[in-house]
């Protein structure tokens, strides 16, 4: 999960010296993120941003002569790309996720764009120094909230993780799916009904293969089990009740977050039968 203290990096763009809005003319919510050739030594201004940092980007646009900040990403891997072949000059580049995107956010009047103008990467706080960061990133953050791309963000999530944890949730006949605004949009949960269903049976053992945690883990594994939404939260608000919810072991958790060539998760008898016919 994002916050604004990701905001770690600021770098200036342009495309035809500032006639044509730079980065707009990707349609999907990946895009190659340039830099000059002129960088002799790697790695180069591209490999700055690690791993979950957020790069702001700003442009002047000579139509009518304003700064805009226009971009968030976060780079997908640690690859810098070397694309001399495809763009002679502006040779390398990174992999971002397109956070958000926007041509309506003009620059505050308080940043000061001198010290981060030349297309190099910029440490955030360069932007204001009568500011402190934290402030110079939350001024940001709000700033780009309303042009979060959910579905990109998704996405992104869905890459660094192929399931979400079930284990922490919910209370008998609890309302669940509610959208909860954090930095991005976060299904909400109610934590009673996990624990409910937990308590329900004395010596769990997971309702796909039958693995008994208390019998491989004596005293550690006593009473541990994971707890599955049979029903998919992302369906939205609903009442969870808890014949909704099955009790299985880690592994099996985890198969079923993953889904068959219909695009579909896999339901817990159709687990269970994958694993009586092996």
């Amino acid at each position: 999960m994002f916050t604004y203290k990701d905001i770690q990096w600021v770098r200036n763009v342009k495309r035809d010296g500032g006639d044509t809005w730079a980065y707009f003319d990707i349609d999907n919510d990946e895009m190659i993120l340039h830099w000059s050739s002129s960088y002799v030594n790697q790695p180069t201004h591209a490999m700055k941003p690690k791993i979950g940092d957020i790069v702001v980007l700003f442009q002047k646009i000579n139509s009518d002569g304003k700064v805009y900040f226009t971009h968030l990403l976060t780079p997908i891997d640690n690859i810098e790309l070397d694309c001399i072949k495809t763009n002679p000059k502006y040779r390398w580049g990174r992999k971002m996720k397109v956070l958000a995107k926007t041509k309506k956010l003009g620059k505050p009047s308080n940043f000061n764009l001198k010290a981060v103008n030349q297309g190099h990467t910029y440490s955030v706080d360069l932007l204001d120094n009568s500011l402190k960061k934290n402030t110079i990133q939350k001024i940001l953050w709000n700033a780009f909230i309303p042009f979060f791309n959910e579905d990109a963000y998704q996405k992104y999530i869905s890459q660094l993780t192929n399931y979400i944890e079930d284990d922490e949730i919910d209370s008998s006949g609890s309302s669940e799916g509610k959208i909860n605004y954090i930095l991005h949009k976060l299904r909400e949960r109610n934590n009673k009904l996990v624990r409910e269903k937990k308590a329900s049976v004395i010596n769990p053992t997971c309702e796909c293969c039958n693995f008994d945690f208390s019998n491989t883990y004596p005293n550690l594994g006593n009473g541990f089990i994971e707890c599955h939404h049979k029903i998919p939260i992302n369906q939205g608000e609903r009442i969870t009740k808890l014949e909704d919810l099955a009790l299985v072991c880690a592994n099996c958790h985890r198969m079923l977050h993953r889904k068959n060539k219909e695009n579909e998760y896999y339901t817990v008898e159709q687990l269970k039968q994958i694993i009586i016919n092996e």
